[in-house]
């Protein structure tokens, strides 16, 4: 009792030369001491490869200082001040300038929750009336597509010889941009080639949606006008560009087919004749309201729960390659919207997000 008293008066005698009494080289686990303040924008997050973290390091006079700090996971990983989890776990994040003591906090990584959007997916087709090989993606989809009604397809008819009445304007810097070296190259969320097997389409459905769209358009005399929206189920800043595309249905001309005993290829497909004097070109790409490779979206957009919108006008009429004009029948075409990662690597490239289609004078929600 007597030293504790001594100590007690001592402290009180040297008030004015201190504010406190503390031991030497002891850290306050509460941050009170400490002279890096570390502060998490959330203590929990879901593992989905979109949300982060953001961390904060304050001095003990509030200045915000991070950009100047080393930030560590687990004491030994550096990491950015928005940091995104790569794996589920509890994990301490402290921060390091020279030999300043920091706070330690603690962030917990959980597995992600539904997604209230449903995973579509997009295959561009590569194509053309002129391609005897052609009709074999054609009739893959054919048979996937009405079980699978969250697969989108477009047909981007193109080559550079060959009759086709419906080639794209811009096949050419497509082709060039995606690496399409032959008819029929198919691509699905412009990422990978699809080899024609449905497992592969399977396993893009089945992938989790950070995020959803909707479609509304109506015919303003030769136009037709609407605006697409973009509703967010995470936080990012990904770079993110939303294409909006005018497709063509119900389009008949004749499609050359390899695949009929003329020429020996087998399976015979679509009755074995060639050409298929009837064939239906669906989804065929007329035109689109943004760039071909999609218009930025504002990251300050990309937050949850939040809706970005961008309206968009398009004329019916246009020219397909070579020079020829068209005039695109409204009752017959659709909108198809998509957002796609606008990052340039084409390794870390994560192609198509999410995709949405609406008949042209009609309205679709996010679902």
């Amino acid at each position: 009792m007597k030293k504790i008293l001594f100590l007690s008066i001592a402290c009180i005698g040297f008030a004015g030369l201190f504010s406190s009494c503390k031991k030497s080289g002891t850290t306050d686990t509460n941050g009170s001491g400490d002279s890096l303040r570390v502060s998490l924008s959330t203590s929990t997050i879901e593992l989905n490869n979109f949300d982060y973290v953001k961390i904060t390091v304050t001095d003990k006079s509030g200045n915000d200082i991070t950009s100047t700090c080393n930030l560590l996971l687990n004491n030994n990983t550096a990491i950015s001040s928005k940091y995104v989890p790569t794996m589920m776990g509890s994990f301490t994040i402290k921060a390091s300038k020279g030999s300043s003591p920091s706070e330690i906090k603690t962030l917990n990584v959980v597995s992600k929750s539904a997604s209230p959007f449903s995973q579509k997916i997009l295959v561009e087709d590569c194509t053309g009336a002129w391609c005897g090989y052609c009709p074999r993606v054609a009739y893959a989809l054919d048979q996937y597509k009405p079980t699978h009604p969250n697969c989108i397809s477009l047909a981007v008819h193109g080559g550079s010889s060959g009759t086709d009445p419906y080639k794209f304007q811009y096949y050419p810097t497509f082709n060039s941009n995606f690496n399409v070296a032959g008819y029929p190259t198919a691509i699905i969320n412009r990422k990978t080639e699809w080899s024609e097997d449905p497992a592969e389409l399977d396993a893009a459905l089945a992938k989790w949606a950070p995020l959803g769209l909707a479609i509304n358009s109506t015919v303003s005399g030769t136009n037709i006008t609407g605006s697409v929206k973009v509703k967010f189920n995470v936080t990012t800043e990904k770079s993110m560009k939303l294409v909006i595309a005018l497709v063509e249905n119900e389009l008949v001309y004749p499609q050359v087919n390899y695949y009929s005993p003329q020429y020996g290829a087998t399976p015979y497909l679509y009755g074995g004749v060639s050409p298929i004097t009837n064939f239906v070109h669906n989804g065929v790409l007329r035109k689109t309201a943004t760039d071909l490779f999609g218009d930025a979206i504002p990251v300050t957009s990309q937050t949850k729960n939040n809706t970005y919108e961008l309206p968009f006008t398009i004329p019916v009429s246009g020219t397909v390659y070579g020079g020829s004009s068209y005039t695109a029948v409204p009752t017959k075409c659709g909108i198809v919207a998509f957002v796609v990662d606008g990052s340039t690597g084409t390794t870390t490239n994560a192609g198509t997000y999410n995709v949405q289609y609406a008949a042209v004078g009609s309205s679709i929600g996010f679902d």
